[in-house]
């Protein structure tokens, strides 16, 4: 079981788990489709950027999850959003790393996560799949948060300005764990 560093271990109900059951179920059956896989390693490995090229991915392999949960008049849980898409970018991230992809640090594979949600958030402000009110409530729900405050307050000194975040992005986790399981580095931690 892998180590738990004094993260909070989140909470969830029947129904939550298993919502992050099937969305990871499903992801992985995107991640390691044949056609799929090849396309996700060539983009990586060949990209010149590959945290740009991993953040990509996983928002493509997140829009094909999420459009099948619309098709079929599901809703997906921010918790298990945000949980179940760290860990398919685990997933993304180890599959390019066997393929010949220099490992990542946790700082690499946080700037991609960060930059994954940026565009999450970018493209459903766009779309209107939230409005800006929902955006700044989510930002200040996370902000209570310790990891929160230690992103807002990094952020500040760098920019000057407050950050506008939905979730507090922790290292992706390379190994997925259920919702109800103790976080692995890099879990991000959200209560369900």
């Amino acid at each position: 079981m892998p180590e738990n560093r004094g993260l909070v271990e989140p909470k969830a109900n029947e129904q939550d788990q298993a919502q992050y059951d099937m969305f990871i179920a499903n992801g992985m059956s995107i991640i390691y489709d044949k056609t799929t896989s090849k396309k996700i390693i060539n983009q990586i490995v060949k990209s010149p950027d590959p945290i740009e090229a991993i953040s990509d991915a996983t928002l493509n392999v997140i829009e094909k999850l999420e459009s099948s949960a619309g098709s079929s008049k599901i809703k997906i849980q921010d918790a298990v959003l945000i949980q179940g898409s760290n860990a398919l970018m685990g997933e993304i991230i180890g599959l390019a790393e066997a393929a010949g992809m220099n490992p990542l640090s946790d700082e690499q594979k946080y700037q991609a996560f960060s930059l994954a949600v940026s565009k999450y958030i970018q493209r459903a402000l766009k779309s209107g799949k939230i409005t800006p009110e929902q955006l700044k409530a989510m930002s200040e729900e996370a902000s209570q948060t310790p990891e929160g405050q230690k992103i807002a307050q990094q952020l500040g000194e760098q920019t000057q300005t407050p950050p506008v975040q939905t979730n507090a992005p922790q290292p992706v986790q390379t190994n997925p764990q259920p919702v109800n399981m103790p976080p692995a580095e890099g879990l991000l931690q959200r209560r369900v």
